[in-house]
């Protein structure tokens, strides 16, 4: 701020030598005590020597005006760059800790776009629009000043366009600010389909969907362009507007500033200034008028962002919230009810007991809620009705971070990362040691085929583990898994997703990975839980049926039925 200030005082220091050249150089005036000091002003100096003076001081003037000009752009640009930093990694810590229904109803694409673009605009509000109004206001009161003292008429006639400049930027910031917000949103849309298409190149390419997937995102480019020339236009208007406007002001200012100089009322060094500084203070109307509407297109997409950061999360810690020193995996489920959305029941007062280092297993037609207990145990969710112990306590009850560095979970598709297979395995402990993670490897029995890869354990997957099978990245699962050791693990349909064969070679990694721990394993396939200590079977939210395999045999109820279908579908009679 300081040295825009003194940028602003170099900058209305610059005409004043052309003024002395004129009026004193060439003129009669006599200098004043200002430039009295330099060679060729004193009395009796030689002119040639007074001209070089000027021509030093104007090279001086430039070099400090520019000089310092650099320097706080610089100092600006590093500001600018370092707190959209911090509002990038605030936004995208905040999208971490949202909740998961918050995350159902997003686009990855526009969560995407507000924290990487989005979050820019606060780099254009102050390159654009802070700095330059700023630096704009120290310059146009210092010239207003100086223009006072040399003639208050012609600077009357330059402030009076001042009120015509605010009424331009009350009647068009609003649809600036609008126009701006339907672009931005219209982009965000594009980045989504972008990010949708890439991910789903697969099916895009199996199905031969190319065309319309390339039709849809030919249609929102178009939207895109038609609200970014709608925005430009209402922009454009703004500045012709302003420009109208100026040229009003400079006119008068020519006609009475010649006027004064015919009447013997003004010099014309002063003129010269006087005109310089309706060029100067053109520069911070312009700049004025030209940060209204960055300002306005800046916080559209702004607006944006703290939509975000306003997001309520409802799935947080309570301010007493525990961290106990030692879990014995214990859970209890009593009158637990859940819905994703009203009236559409997911989980209907569901009661069960599953006791420390027990298996526990879970089966249910799709749509049952069977994976929905599962996210219920890892507060990706809290049930509408009902609690959910953990040793006897609450889960709302517990920090979260700490009960979610409790429970382990192999989902059905393995989530992997753009990383190496050792990083990938790390993530499950922050930490861990090579030889931990090789250990984990062995026990999942993963390390046979990691060997034979070209990086071994520093080879880099592809985006979701692409360049691996579905048993491999399995096995990658199952050893993160070994390496959190966590003392309740969550099975949710690891084996589905893969054929029989490396199903039945998983199970014996799954069955090491189960001992000791407390295990909910949610199941599709049923001979994957026959070795179970119990058994429940879920139909639209509800508990029918709970016993051993052999139990729930015996009685021919719905675990029956379901052993039924799945052994006509296979077509090995009944198991």
């Amino acid at each position: 701020m300081l040295l825009l200030i003194a940028v602003a005082a170099f900058e209305i220091a610059l005409p004043w030598p052309i003024k002395w050249l004129v009026d004193s150089v060439f003129g009669t005036q006599v200098p004043s005590q200002l430039i009295a000091w330099l060679p060729g002003f004193e009395e009796g100096g030689a002119q040639v020597q007074a001209v070089t003076s000027i021509a030093i001081l104007i090279v001086a003037l430039g070099v400090l005006h520019k000089g310092l000009s650099m320097w706080s752009q610089f100092l600006f640009i590093g500001v600018g760059n370092r707190i959209v930093q911090g509002l990038r990694i605030r936004t995208l810590e905040y999208l971490n800790q949202l909740p998961m229904a918050y995350h159902d109803r997003s686009k990855v694409g526009d969560l995407i776009y507000r924290a990487c673009f989005d979050t820019y605009a606060l780099q254009t509000l102050l390159s654009q629009v802070m700095v330059p109004v700023f630096s704009g206001s120290c310059v146009a009161v210092g010239v207003v000043i100086v223009m006072l003292k040399i003639d208050i008429a012609l600077t009357l006639v330059t402030v009076a366009a001042a009120p015509f400049f605010w009424m331009n930027l009350k009647r068009f910031k609003n649809r600036i600010e609008e126009r701006s917000k339907r672009f931005h949103e219209s982009e965000s849309a594009i980045s989504s389909q972008v990010q949708e298409s890439l991910s789903l190149i697969r099916v895009i390419q199996a199905f031969t969907l190319e065309s319309s997937s390339n039709a849809r995102l030919t249609d929102q480019v178009g939207v895109s362009v038609r609200e970014n020339m709608r925005k430009s236009i209402t922009e454009l208007g703004f500045l012709f507007v302003m420009g109208i406007v100026m040229s009003v002001a400079t006119a008068a200012v020519v006609w009475l500033g010649a006027r004064g100089v015919i009447e013997g009322r003004i010099l014309i060094g002063e003129v010269l200034v006087f005109l310089a500084y309706l060029g100067t203070l053109c520069q911070p109307i312009n700049a004025f008028s030209q940060g209204a509407s960055a300002y306005h297109s800046a916080a559209a997409q702004l607006k944006r962002v703290f939509e975000v950061l306003d997001e309520p999360c409802t799935i947080e810690d309570t301010p007493d919230a525990i961290a106990p020193k030692s879990v014995q995996g214990a859970l209890s489920f009593s009158g637990v009810s859940f819905a994703y959305e009203p009236d559409r029941p997911v989980l209907q007062n569901l009661n069960l007991e599953i006791k420390a280092g027990e298996v526990f297993a879970l089966v249910g037609k799709t749509g049952s809620g069977k994976s929905t207990l599962a996210k219920l145990i890892l507060r990706f969710y809290d049930p509408d009705h009902g609690t959910i112990l953990l040793d006897g306590k609450d889960l709302r009850s517990l920090k979260m971070s700490w009960l979610r560095q409790q429970v382990s979970i192999v989902f059905q598709e393995p989530i992997l990362f753009s990383a190496t297979i050792a990083e990938n395995i790390g993530f499950g402990k922050a930490g861990a040691t090579r030889e931990k993670i090789e250990a984990s490897a062995r026990r999942a029995q993963a390390h046979e085929f990691i060997m034979k890869l070209p990086e071994r354990y520093d080879t880099l997957l592809g985006e979701r583990g692409v360049n691996l099978s579905g048993g491999q990245r399995q096995r990658l699962s199952i050893a993160r898994a070994f390496l959190k050791d966590a003392p309740v693990l969550i099975l949710d349909e690891p084996t589905s997703a893969i054929d029989v064969e490396t199903e039945k070679e998983l199970l014996g990694a799954m069955r090491a990975l189960m001992r000791g721990r407390t295990v909910l394993m949610i199941a599709h396939r049923l001979s994957t839980i026959r070795e179970a200590d119990r058994i429940g079977v879920i139909s639209d939210g509800l508990l029918v049926e709970e016993g051993t395999h052999e139990q729930l045999l015996e009685a021919r109820g719905a675990y029956w039925k379901l052993q039924e279908v799945q052994a006509a579908d296979h077509g090995r009679g009944s198991l």
